[in-house]
């Protein structure tokens, strides 16, 4: 009996004990993991996460690729050869010159930086390598080329890999290697068609359409406006691309190593009667693009030429760490020489201009945010800036018909003031895009740029029991701010 008395005595002491026990236990456990969300740092984002951003970012924040300026800028006293054009800043999107650049015109020889950006796409992927051999297909060899086509000069026979058919294409703008590329990673060139016209809607390029790999026809349809969007996409995913292919100014094909042993050591071939299916005489091609070296920074794009098009030119300069885009299409010209003058007219003057009127207002480096989350399945989420951070100021205010740069000096704008904007948590259910902070940089209180800061990835609400947890661990906090 003393024994039994003892045991339930214990009993009932471990009862009255027991929710005090389990208080501080939980009090412990709301201490721990609050200590614990205050610290976390957000997961690095899978593929398919940086997918799904980039994507997102791409509907809600348009002005990520092209964007006006923040100002009204004086028009510029000169005038294209160009029908239409536009200039860009590359690196903001900013759009500072344009003219009729929403008209429909095909982009000629330009449709090929839609094949090589879907061929280094292929390779990022890992479904293809710059060093494959690709076969040469006879239906695409230059001698099967349509009259007046520019050509790389691809025979049967040949072996050839496929870096050598990307600068084919960059510097020589080989309609050749372009159907070849198509049959070779595309298997047809209506796999080609439906996969790039795919892409290009992923873009978010509405005006632009594909009906062949080359450029030779005239139903390809691009804008100025979309053409210099997708050169600003195509440069930031794949810039060695300039290096590798686009500034060449010269490439010499077939080289020795291109011809199956039986083509090799023969003499010159004769032209006079055509095209020969087996080509074993070298051509040394100098790239269509005749402002490499003579324009300073110039290091790409493409050309393009049909008579339904006229002369186009997609171009890219950098002097002291700026890149511009120009994009002009529809350039006039009785002869190959006079449009080619032309188009090289327009692209100096819209780059010179450029350079010699702006310059760039660039952010801090930071700009991705850790924020810690409650109520949600994961204890932080990152924070990046929507788009592009810099933005482009003029060099003379007097530039600027109103607005922030007729109130500041330049030196004033550089040294501009940055604040960040981060909330100190969030609750529940984060949205991959969605704004949850910014970039305001400033001066004498005048803003002079803001930027989104959103979420990089989705994150689903916290279960309720989490859910209530986190709500008391911040309605604890306040009070305890509050005393």
């Amino acid at each position: 009996m003393e024994n039994s008395s003892q045991f339930k005595k214990k009993i009932l002491s471990f009862a009255a004990f027991l929710p005090l026990a389990l208080a501080v236990a939980f009090v412990a456990f709301l201490f721990f993991r609050d200590a614990s969300i205050r610290g976390a740092v957000a997961q690095p984002l899978s593929q398919e996460e940086i997918s799904e951003l980039q994507e997102n970012l791409r509907e809600r924040y348009p002005e990520r690729i092209l964007r006006p300026l923040s100002y009204s800028l004086i028009p510029p006293q000169f005038d294209t050869n160009a029908l239409s054009a536009i200039l860009i800043n590359a690196e903001t999107g900013e759009v500072l010159f344009e003219k009729n650049a929403d008209l429909s015109i095909p982009p000629a020889s330009m449709t090929k930086l839609f094949l090589i950006y879907g061929v280094l796409q292929k390779v990022r992927e890992g479904k293809a390598s710059l060093d494959d051999i690709i076969p040469i297909d006879g239906r695409a060899i230059a001698a099967a080329m349509p009259p007046r086509s520019s050509l790389m000069f691809l025979g049967r026979g040949q072996i050839v890999t496929l870096r050598e058919l990307l600068q084919g294409l960059s510097v020589a703008s080989g309609n050749d290697a372009a159907h070849q590329i198509a049959f070779a990673l595309y298997g047809s060139m209506e796999n080609f068609i439906a996969e790039t016209n795919a892409l290009i809607k992923s873009l978010g390029l509405a005006h632009t359409r594909i009906v062949e790999s080359s450029g030779y026809s005239e139903e390809n349809l691009t804008t100025a406006r979309e053409m210099a969007a997708f050169c600003k996409i195509y440069l930031e995913e794949f810039p060695d691309a300039l290096n590798e292919f686009h500034s060449m100014k010269k490439f010499t094909f077939p080289k020795e190593k291109n011809l199956p042993p039986e083509q090799r050591g023969r003499g010159r071939q004769d032209f006079s009667k055509g095209i020969p299916k087996e080509i074993w005489t070298p051509f040394t091609l100098e790239n269509t693009n005749k402002l490499l070296g003579a324009l300073e920074g110039c290091d790409g794009i493409k050309t393009g030429h049909i008579d339904e098009s006229g002369f186009n030119l997609a171009l890219t300069t950098m002097r002291d760490g700026v890149r511009y885009i120009s994009v002009t299409m529809k350039g006039p010209g009785a002869t190959m020489a006079e449009g080619d003058r032309m188009r090289c007219e327009d692209g100096t003057l819209l780059h010179e201009w450029a350079h010699g009127a702006f310059y760039e207002v660039v952010f801090p480096e930071k700009s991705e945010f850790n924020v810690p989350l409650y109520g949600a399945k994961r204890k932080a989420v990152g924070l990046c800036a929507a788009f592009k951070r810099d933005f482009t100021a003029p060099k003379n205010p007097l530039l600027a018909e109103n607005g922030i740069f007729a109130a500041l000096q330049v030196d004033e704008i550089e040294d501009a003031q940055f604040e960040v904007f981060v909330p100190e948590f969030i609750f529940g259910r984060v949205e991959c895009g969605r704004t949850y902070g910014k970039i305001v940089a400033s001066k004498n209180g005048i803003v002079l740029a803001e930027i989104p800061l959103v979420a990089q990835t989705s994150v689903q609400g916290a279960g309720g029991f989490l859910r209530r947890c986190d709500t008391l661990i911040l309605r604890l906090r306040s009070i305890r701010n509050k005393a």
